[in-house]
C-alpha cells in the first residue's frame, strides 16, 4: 500500500479524534515498519490494516463504517493533492469512469509498486453506471466512502446498491449506481 493512504489515514485520525489517539492507536500497533510512512513509499498492506483494527477497536465502531468514513475523508483530499484526476468533470459519473483506464494508470506511473484494485463498470443508461470492484484486499466498504465522497464534491446526488460483495463469496463487488436525472 502507498503511503499517501497511510497519511490520509493519520489525518482522518488526528483530524477526528487528535494526535494523541492517533499516537496511542500506533503504540498498540504491530507493525512491520519502523519508520515513518512517506507518500510515495510502499508498505505492507498489514501496517494499514492494523492500524485500522486498533483505531476500530479504541474507538469501538465496526470497521466497514470506519472504512466508510475513511474513503468519504479521503476523496475530496485526493482530489486536491492530484487535481489532474477530476479536472474536466462535473458529475460523478464521468469521473468513475476514468478510474481504471485513467487514473490507475497514472497511479501506477507515479508511484512504482502500486498495486490498484480493477475497477471496471457498465453503462446502462444517463441516470446508472454499474462500476465492478476487484481488490486483493477486499476493503469494498472504503470504496463506498470513496463513492459518497465522489458524490459531495461533484454536489451530485446519488446511491447505489451492492449487489454482489466479496465478503459474501462473490469474486467482486458490484454497485448499481444511480444519479437523479435532474443533477445531470
Amino acid at each position: 500500500m502507498k503511503g499517501v493512504i497511510f497519511n490520509l489515514l493519520e489525518g482522518f485520525i488526528t483530524d477526528g479524534w487528535g494526535e494523541e489517539t492517533y499516537d496511542a492507536i500506533l503504540s498498540r500497533c504491530p507493525l512491520h515498519t519502523k519508520e515513518p510512512f512517506i507518500g510515495p513509499g510502499t508498505y505492507p498492506d498489514a501496517d494499514l490494516f492494523a492500524i485500522v483494527g486498533k483505531t476500530t477497536e479504541k474507538l469501538g465502531i465496526p470497521v466497514a463504517d470506519a472504512l466508510h468514513a475513511f474513503g468519504k475523508y479521503c476523496f475530496p483530499r485526493l482530489a486536491e493533492r492530484f487535481p489532474v484526476f477530476v479536472q474536466g468533470h462535473t458529475h460523478p459519473k464521468s469521473f468513475l469512469k476514468t478510474i481504471d483506464t485513467v487514473i490507475h494508470v497514472e497511479v501506477r506511473k507515479l508511484f512504482k509498486g502500486a498495486v490498484t484494485p480493477r475497477i471496471t463498470f457498465v453503462d446502462p443508461g444517463p441516470d446508472a453506471l454499474v462500476l465492478r470492484y476487484e481488490s486483493t484486499r477486499k476493503v469494498c466498504a472504503l470504496m463506498t466512502g470513496l463513492l459518497a465522497g465522489a458524490g459531495e464534491y461533484f454536489a451530485t446526488p446519488m446511491s447505489w446498491d451492492e449487489t454482489q460483495c466479496t465478503s459474501h463469496g462473490a469474486d467482486a463487488c458490484e454497485f448499481h449506481i444511480s444519479f437523479p436525472a435532474t443533477a445531470r
